[in-house]
């Protein structure tokens, strides 16, 4: 729990890792481009946060509820508003033609829809997630799994909203509110399970 803890720090490092894959993932979205978009969950520091609410629960630490639902909802926050100052920044200066239909792209639409595909994976990653830092296999790459299931979905919603699709865009948010709480869920599940392994408070 305290290596979680740890690694939810809003520091420099956490701000700017967030804000540049929400650069990266508005990126890929426009130019449907998968290889950067597994680059900008890759850099993602998405999961710790979300891992210390499960902990923080199973071991009823209000304190550190507060501290990770802050770290998540500050990170993701920035990820989406770098990504829509980005998509704005390409379209003004005509990076992005303004006839160009922002909406018209296959990564993106796949993720401003609630669906199995999302629910799976967002489940995936709770449980990978809770077993990876419980037992420090920090060398591994399961936050990525985390980051591929939050990250997109709000910077869909937001370029969705950016070009005057609340629908699509709320449709985003849902999502990426709906895959932060199956994380945090599966996760705590989880921590049920592997109960006499889990670090004590």
């Amino acid at each position: 729990m305290q290596h979680a803890a740890k690694l939810s720090e809003v520091n420099a490092s956490y701000v700017v890792l967030m804000v540049t894959s929400g650069i990266l993932a508005a990126v890929a979205m426009l130019t449907n481009s998968i290889p950067v978009l597994i680059g900008s969950m890759v850099i993602a520091p998405a999961l710790p946060p979300l891992a210390l609410l499960s902990f923080a629960i199973i071991n009823r630490r209000p304190k550190l509820v507060r501290k990770g639902f802050v770290s998540a909802c500050c990170g993701l926050t920035l990820a989406v508003l770098a990504a829509l100052v980005t998509t704005w920044l390409l379209n003004a200066t005509h990076v992005i033609p303004k006839e160009t239909n922002l909406l018209n792209k296959v990564l993106l639409d796949e993720r401003v829809n609630v669906g199995w595909y999302s629910v799976v994976t967002a489940i995936a990653a709770g449980i990978t997630g809770m077993i990876a830092l419980t037992e420090r296999k920090t060398d591994t790459l399961v936050g990525v799994v985390s980051a591929l299931a939050l990250v997109p979905a709000g910077v869909a919603g937001a370029i969705a909203f950016l070009s005057e699709d609340p629908i699509r865009g709320w449709g985003g948010i849902a999502l990426l509110g709906l895959n932060a709480v199956l994380i945090v869920t599966s996760g705590v599940i989880t921590l049920l399970v592997l109960k006499p392994n889990v670090e004590k408070p």
